[in-house]
């Protein structure tokens, strides 16, 4: 159990970062191309006038324990905000014996809270999570405005690798600095945060510098001019991150996690599809009913998003 812990933790990091490249991974500003960059602006305010879409994970690592994959399908909707996901975790150990389990997974915000529900073990059990109040706030015109002009700033470089009649394949690189002081910023204009809200906005800052400027792959239609794929090697950047915070705890066993994060592989791979034209979601009576309460603590702004992802088996390429 503790395995299948430390797995979801590293799924939850995982999928944080695929939030943040879904949010802003379709602002690709290029500085050679001024056509490049009104292209990929207008890729990403398509994305931004989403309400709803299917989306397909699969999460591979290699490590010196094993191998594991996690392949998520899942379905989400922006009003009032919704997912269903489903996920299946396989571990096999370096002796061939392989280990499944399967979530499937309800959640929803609901103005200050984010409530998750998970069936495991033919069990369904329910998280109530507190969020901080701004994120339920809905943003004006000029707020939206701003924060597409602060998304197209992450970016610091976009190459086109590859086009065909029907695709354009770009590599994206975010810059870190960036990105961390947007969260230094969103802190600040919450008067309100609390210790732990501030502390854990400190430690993800720290994780980005650490890990440097993000880089990815993405795969864009030319006739929807929306994203089809995003394709990530993630062992560097958490490499580089962990290495700093082991620094800092200096654990008794920092030789051996190093030596662990050196040796592993992760990569993820995502597929969105039907955009707006996801049937209504709803969380079935009888799941509400029978859930059994599960206590939990303030989560972090991004949080609900990034769990929306712990979705269904299917690895669909």
């Amino acid at each position: 159990m503790i395995f299948f812990q430390k797995i979801k933790f590293c799924f939850v990091f995982v999928v944080g970062i695929l939030f943040v490249t879904m949010s802003s991974s379709l602002a690709f500003a290029a500085d050679k191309a001024q056509i490049e960059k009104e292209y990929v602006q207008t890729v990403y305010k398509n994305m931004l006038d989403v309400k709803n879409a299917h989306y397909d994970i699969l999460l591979t690592a290699q490590t010196p324990m094993g191998a594991m994959n996690v392949t998520i399908a899942g379905d989400g909707q922006v009003k009032p905000v919704l997912y269903k996901n489903d996920a299946v975790f396989s571990f096999r150990d370096v002796k061939g014996n392989e280990t499944t389990t399967t979530v499937q997974q309800y959640i929803e915000q609901n103005k200050n809270k984010v409530v998750i529900y998970s069936l495991s073990n033919n069990t369904w059990m329910k998280q109530t999570m507190p969020v901080e109040p701004f994120m339920d706030k809905e943003l004006s015109a000029d707020e939206k405005s701003k924060m597409e002009l602060l998304m197209l700033q992450m970016v610091k470089c976009v190459k086109l690798t590859r086009e065909t009649p029907s695709y354009k394949y770009m590599e994206v690189t975010l810059d870190s600095m960036k990105i961390s002081d947007a969260i230094d910023e969103m802190v600040k204009k919450n008067k309100d945060t609390d210790k732990i809200m501030l502390s854990m906005a400190a430690s993800a800052r720290l994780g980005l510098l650490a890990a440097g400027d993000i880089r990815y792959n993405v795969k864009i239609d030319k006739t929807t001019q929306m994203v089809q794929e995003v394709d990530m090697d993630l062992a560097n950047p958490i490499r580089k991150a962990a290495s700093l915070f082991l620094d800092m705890s200096h654990p008794k066993n920092a030789a051996e996690m190093e030596e662990f994060l050196t040796n592993s592989t992760l990569t993820m791979k995502v597929r969105y599809s039907q955009y707006n034209k996801v049937d209504p979601i709803e969380i079935p009576q009888m799941v509400r009913d029978t859930a059994k309460e599960v206590k939990t603590t303030t989560i972090s702004p991004k949080l609900p998003e990034i769990q929306t992802t712990n979705v269904v088996a299917s690895s669909k390429e």
